[in-house]
């Protein structure tokens, strides 16, 4: 009976606090609106933040096996120094691992492969296609539509695809049996995949059958495949580490030592499973992510959340002086302090869970334009746990906000609150400040930050590449030997266009500016042999005339001069530099298998990311397997290019790019994340401003009737408004010059990872901090000169 009657009690209570709660939301809308927005535009951007992060950092991770597997690259280490860190390995570790280690259950290779897909007369590109050992599904865990593991890659003319690439080719997934023409090989399906989930680091279309067992020698394949491991149990990686090295010492060097490479070795190094995604900097690696910025937009998450907590104790404490006598008089008829902590708590947590309401529903708006950003498929399905655990976290982290708040309302004295001169105390407007002054410097750190990077981007966009790439298209060739025969009549038949102002063919500007070739070479200056890690580009004599490119010294080559095309090298002023030569033209140079001398030193050109420096390069005249044809090309033209290819290569897709768009991939990631900073800085500033503007506005509602006052005296609206807003551009001001040595110190940082870029000079900081002074100022004035321009005699005639 004594439960019943508690609960009852307890029933009433929470009524009548939901009760004052409401009354309290419904009788100062504009505070509530404020106080209620700006905590669910906090919080939402902060669960965002929260999945893209936890999608990030959840790459592979539904691998039954992930805590077992790893994946081993290695670094070639050079008579230089300049090393090349590679995640490509040789195809006989997997097979030495397998067989000779213990520890390890199994070993599997996938080999990427250019794939051309033919169905039904049919023309595909296939971006991800491999050659893999047959036990890959022991390894790896991936889901089956229609056949399974065993015998899915047993048959050499086999291949297993993906009910994407299923629905694509046919329509439909049932497709097992059905032919699939690869690269003029007839293959059979032999099992459908299930869609790999987006978080998956190794991107699949389809997997052939490979005979990796051919291979006998460490050298065959100059590492064409990557490897990953399977244990049996957690192992000590220190130690195998070492047994990779005794591999190498024993098994790999003496190969190295027969042909030439003495002075080279190579270590291996493990990768595990969850931190393959953000391997990045390896050659010949698939697609990566960028672990710094999954810090950064998890403090940036952060950031957003307390400059949103701090609104709330702001503008919660600065009604106190209105919430003050309603204390008083409950105090005075025998209220306690604990009952108004708990009356102010269920507030608390009553505008903290409308605000997480609208936050998630913000959040589910927002969540598909994110997607189309960053070209994900983040789910809150496939992170609920994670997702759930976030919303308590901020629902925790809101609640103990609401402590403070609290605490002080409740403290009141009687006596002194049900005065009519009753002020909040010092100590409480010196808090506000503080919150004002942290939650504009965070603002103003963020603001001036997404101004720095977007001009940095702008920058590496428009600075002068050193060549010419306006209407350039960069056609990709065939891997096939016999549709290489082709390429002659195909240039032959462009340069007859006169919409084509000229061609070039070769092995050097990727559709993507991927790495291009890396080998040996050997130079010597006074005397001195040197041995370089060196970039090559395999050229005719079109190629730099085409995209006028400028010679420092010596001349281009000709097709005219027999010993050009054996004996020739041109090279760029960074390996001039590097070798330290002072007449560069006639040295002797050998490298890709020939012997020769310089015939001509190129002026720098970026031919990779502004991120590195440019690289010493090499160039050679010939062709033996080009990948590549440049046209530069009158806008408007292509179906002319298109018709050409078509003539020539009717069994090829037609696969091209124009340069300038491929250079700019090179920044797509910078740029996507830069736009995504801008948007979390817009609604930082938003959130700081809806506080100044609640801050505004109950101060500008306390001082009506002095308003009024003054305004009677005689005071004129600009001396009214410099009254009330002066106290608030202090502060802000103050926040602007905490803020600037700050913004200076991060993004001095964040530009290292430039090569090359801006500087930041003084103004390049001023023209944030005065937009967020001049935006704030807005904020302020337009509640101000509202209470401004009111008739003193509606302000005073309770007087």
């Amino acid at each position: 009976m004594i439960k019943y009657i508690c609960s009852i009690k307890t029933w009433h209570m929470l009524k009548n606090y939901l009760k004052i709660a409401w009354r309290n939301l419904i009788r100062h809308k504009a505070f509530s609106f404020i106080n209620i927005g700006g905590l669910s535009i906090g919080i939402a951007a902060c669960l965002l933040i929260s999945l893209y992060v936890n999608y990030e950092l959840s790459y592979d991770a539904y691998h039954v096996n992930k805590n077992r597997i790893v994946r081993l690259t290695n670094v070639m280490h050079t008579p230089e120094s300049d090393n090349v860190t590679i995640a490509l390995s040789p195809t006989l570790l997997a097979t030495t691992l397998k067989h000779n280690y213990p520890e390890v259950e199994t070993a599997v290779r996938f080999e990427p492969v250019k794939a051309v897909m033919k169905v039904d007369n049919q023309l595909f590109n296939a971006d991800f296609v491999y050659k893999a050992d047959a036990n890959v599904f022991n390894v790896f865990t991936y889901r089956f539509v229609e056949g399974g593991p065993a015998g899915a890659l047993t048959d050499p003319h086999s291949i297993v695809i993906t009910a994407a690439l299923a629905e694509k080719y046919f329509g439909r997934t049932n497709v097992m049996g059905k032919n699939i023409t690869c690269n003029n090989v007839i293959y059979k399906v032999s099992a459908v995949l299930a869609d790999l989930p987006e978080n998956s680091d190794l991107k699949i279309d389809a997997l052939l059958p490979a005979d990796f067992e051919k291979i006998t020698k460490w050298l065959d394949d100059d590492f064409s495949v990557y490897t990953f491991v399977l244990f049996k149990q957690t192992v000590n990686y220190a130690a195998f580490a070492n047994k990779l090295a005794v591999i190498s010492k024993k098994d790999i060097q003496p190969e190295l030592n027969k042909v030439g490479a003495a002075k080279y070795s190579l270590k291996f190094n493990i990768e595990h499973l969850k931190d393959v995604h953000f391997a990045s900097g390896n050659l010949g690696d698939t697609e990566k992510g960028d672990k710094q910025l999954v810090y950064i937009f998890s403090i940036l998450a952060i950031v957003i959340l307390i400059i949103a907590l701090l609104n709330y104790i702001n503008l919660s404490t600065a009604r106190a002086t209105e919430r003050a006598k309603e204390v008083g008089v409950r105090k005075v008829n025998g209220a306690l302090q604990s009952s108004l902590i708990r009356q102010f708590l269920f507030e608390s947590f009553f505008i903290t869970s409308i605000a997480l309401i609208i936050a998630i529903g913000l959040m589910f708006i927002m969540l598909p334009f994110l997607n189309g950003l960053l070209h994900s498929k983040i789910a809150i399905a496939d992170s609920q746990f994670s997702f759930w655990g976030i919303c308590l976290i901020v629902l925790a982290a809101s609640l103990l906000t609401g402590l403070y708040p609290a605490f002080v309302l409740s403290s009141f004295q009687p006596v002194t609150v049900l005065k009519s001169n009753f002020k909040f105390n010092a100590k409480g407007l010196t808090l506000r400040k503080v919150i004002t002054v942290t939650q504009f410097i965070a603002a103003t750190v963020m603001i001036a930050g997404a101004f720095i990077m977007n001009r940095q981007i702008n920058f590496v966009q428009h600075k002068s590449l050193g060549y010419d790439q306006k209407q350039v298209l960069n056609i990709s060739l065939p891997d096939d030997s016999v549709a290489l025969l082709r390429v002659q009549p195909f240039n032959n038949a462009l340069r007859q266009l006169s919409s084509v102002n000229g061609t070039s063919t070769g092995n050097d500007f990727q559709k993507d500016y991927s790495a291009p070739v890396k080998s040996t070479t050997l130079a010597s200056n006074n005397g001195v042999k040197r041995e370089l890690m060196s970039n090559y580009f395999l050229i005719d004599d079109k190629f730099i005339p085409l995209l006028d490119m400028k010679l420092s010294a010596g001349r281009n080559f000709s097709d005219g001069i027999a010993t050009d095309k054996k004996e020739g090298f041109i090279v760029n002023e960074a390996f001039v530099d590097q070798m330290g030569w002072k007449k560069p033209i006639g040295q002797k140079i050998e490298g890709l298998d020939r012997k020769g001398y310089v015939t001509g030193v190129v002026k720098n050109f970026h031919y990779s990311s502004m991120h590195n420096p440019i690289a010493p390069l090499v160039m050679v005249y010939g062709t033996p397997k080009p990948t590549s044809v440049l046209v530069k090309l009158n806008p408007g033209n292509l179906k002319l290019v298109k018709a050409a290819w078509q003539n020539n290569f009717p069994d090829f897709p037609f696969n091209y790019t124009f340069m300038d768009d491929g250079f700019n991939t090179l920044y797509q990631k910078d740029i996507t994340i830069i736009r995504l900073f801008n948007y979390f800085t817009a609604l930082s500033i938003l959130i700081a401003c809806l506080g100044l503007y609640g801050l505004a506005l109950l101060v500008a509602t306390q001082r009506t009737k002095e308003i009024g006052i003054r305004k009677v005296l005689g005071a004129a609206l600009s001396q009214i408004l410099v009254l009330l807003a002066k106290d608030f551009v202090k502060l802000i001001a103050l926040a602007v010059i905490i803020a600037l040595p700050i913004t200076w110190l991060i993004m001095h940082k964040w530009l290292q990872g430039y090569a090359y870029h801006i500087k930041i000079g003084f103004w390049v900081l001023l023209a944030p901090a005065l937009a967020i002074i001049i935006v704030s100022i807005l904020v302020i004035s337009y509640q101000t000169i509202k209470v401004a321009v009111t008739n003193p005699v509606r302000s005073l005639k309770s007087e």
